[in-house]
């Protein structure tokens, strides 16, 4: 045998060992339970703490200005859901309607407990819990407005603004159903009650709200606001909590957690202690025989 002959021997007989060395370290790897990616579920449990991440927003999420403490629907909630998992409830982040989506994505809070309306746009990247209630979207304008009455579709005009908040159900309401409106829009950490107060102000024409959130406004400032008569809601939509995409233990566990809830009739209890104005929500239906 030459010298060539030698050295290419040489070289695939170097090159069987570092293979062999690397499919043994591979299967090692892929045997390993350590080496596996982590769901979101399994961490919670590991570490006994979930991070959540809240919009406040009365009453599913409240925020006492003068102690700090948190209320409402949705924070009673989970924190009986913690409660009976044994979970720490971290309220890591305080977040913005255009920014909550990504905060769930990339990992910054497992669990968003604000109520959110879910749409097909965020569906795509988010998957949302089963409801604790409906709310319906109806349109508000000032008191001396009768424009719309009867007929929204008068809305859909390039002279009609709609105060909207950015990443919010307005704006998402406001490009569907009437295009050619012009959109006055808000910063996404603005609160609900300034699009009222825009329309008030003649900055805008219009703008589409939940009923508990309008009524409040309008018991604070009488004679400034109202719905729009004889138009029916222009959605009706689920208050759920969201988590990542495809994170199907922790859903299916929080979803379990809230039919329980559901069933013995703490949600019903929670609703009517917030519920400051009647019939602002649409309970969920139950079973027969369900509380």
């Amino acid at each position: 045998m030459n010298s060539i002959n030698r050295l290419s021997l040489g070289n695939i007989i170097f090159a069987i060992i570092i293979c062999s060395g690397l499919f043994i370290s591979l299967l090692g790897a892929n045997n390993n339970p350590q080496s596996k990616t982590q769901t979101t579920y399994e961490k919670v449990v590991e570490s006994g703490t979930i991070k959540v991440g809240y919009i406040p927003y009365a009453p599913s999420f409240i925020i006492d200005p003068n102690t700090g403490e948190y209320s409402g629907t949705f924070y009673e909630v989970l924190e009986e859901i913690g409660a009976k998992l044994d979970i720490e409830i971290d309220y890591a982040q305080e977040l913005g309607w255009g920014t909550m989506i990504e905060s769930v994505k990339s990992g910054q809070v497992d669990l968003i407990v604000t109520g959110i309306w879910p749409t097909t746009e965020r569906a795509k990247h988010v998957d949302f819990v089963d409801p604790l209630y409906y709310s319906t979207a109806k349109a508000y304008v000032r008191v001396d407005d009768n424009r719309f009455d009867g007929d929204l579709t008068r809305v859909n005009h390039s002279s009609i603004k709609i105060a909207s908040i950015d990443g919010e159900i307005t704006t998402t309401i406001a490009k569907a159903d009437f295009p050619y409106a012009t959109l006055v829009s808000l910063t996404q950490s603005s609160d609900v009650s300034q699009l009222l107060l825009d329309v008030a102000s003649h900055k805008a024409d219009i703008t589409f709200l939940e009923p508990a959130a309008a009524l409040e406004y309008m018991s604070n400032n009488p004679g400034q606001i109202k719905e729009v008569a004889d138009v029916n809601p222009l959605r009706v939509y689920p208050n759920s909590m969201v988590v990542g995409k495809g994170q199907v233990e922790l859903l299916s566990t929080l979803n379990t957690a809230i039919a329980e809830l559901h069933n013995n009739g703490f949600v019903k209890r929670v609703i009517k202690k917030y519920e400051k104005y009647p019939n602002s929500f649409q309970s969920v239906a139950l079973p027969f025989g369900s509380q």
